[in-house]
């Protein structure tokens, strides 16, 4: 059954969690929900079975945890950007020079053709629900149904981006952008899905701190 925030802050006392500011836990309560708050207090259980708190353990620790995966998602989204930004770029330099403005929509060159169907219709939708001024001004003028790579590429998911990148047959091109990053292109392939499982757990708001990747980048050989 639902607890009202009384109710819940009761509980962990019950169960031995130290509340310094009774005032503070209820508005921490309310602000930012109990349930998210516990994957920060978890390793302050003495009995996870029961939901028994160790000796000492108090509310303020738990909110200080919190604080800190905070700011820790702050700080890698903003190296994330850096690397999604560079990746953009050198796809879009190097298989454009190789095989022209739209080489998306290519199917010759990527290996699963579901795989590319499926690419080619997530970009159109990400396209048509794009409200970017240069996206507006393309579409008032061409008649194109995606816009080229240097245009499209940029208003695409980096999730998207990644599917592209992992679908491509193997050759030159993919070699040179995965050696751009010092690596090659099949630990590459892996670094990109990694990155996009990050991602996608600081753009949620998910806990950063103290959490399994279910996803993990292999390691280069040297």
């Amino acid at each position: 059954l639902p607890l009202t925030y009384s109710q819940q802050l009761q509980q962990l006392k019950e169960r031995g969690l130290t509340v310094n500011s009774e005032e503070k836990a209820l508005h921490l309560l309310e602000a930012i929900s109990y349930y998210r708050l516990s994957g920060y207090w978890y390793l302050l259980l003495q009995d996870k079975k029961n939901h028994a708190f160790k000796a000492n353990a108090d509310f303020d620790t738990a909110f200080r945890l919190y604080c800190f995966d905070r700011e820790l998602r702050k700080l890698v989204l903003a190296e994330l950007e850096k690397i999604e930004i560079a990746v953009r770029a050198k796809m879009i330099y190097v298989l454009s020079h190789k095989h022209g403005a739209f080489w998306f929509s290519n199917p010759s060159i990527f290996r699963n053709p579901i795989k590319h169907a499926d690419s080619i219709t997530k970009m159109g939708q990400e396209y048509s629900r794009s409200d970017e001024e240069f996206i507006k001004a393309f579409s008032d003028k061409y008649s194109n149904p995606l816009p080229p790579s240097w245009i499209s590429v940029e208003i695409t998911s980096f999730g998207t981006l990644s599917m592209l990148y992992s679908n491509l047959l193997p050759g030159t091109e993919k070699r040179a952008i995965a050696n751009h990053f010092g690596v090659s292109d099949s630990v590459f392939q892996t670094w990109l899905h990694s990155i996009v499982y990050l991602r996608n757990i600081c753009a949620h708001h998910s806990r950063v701190w103290n959490r399994s990747m279910s996803i993990r980048p292999q390691f280069p050989k040297k």
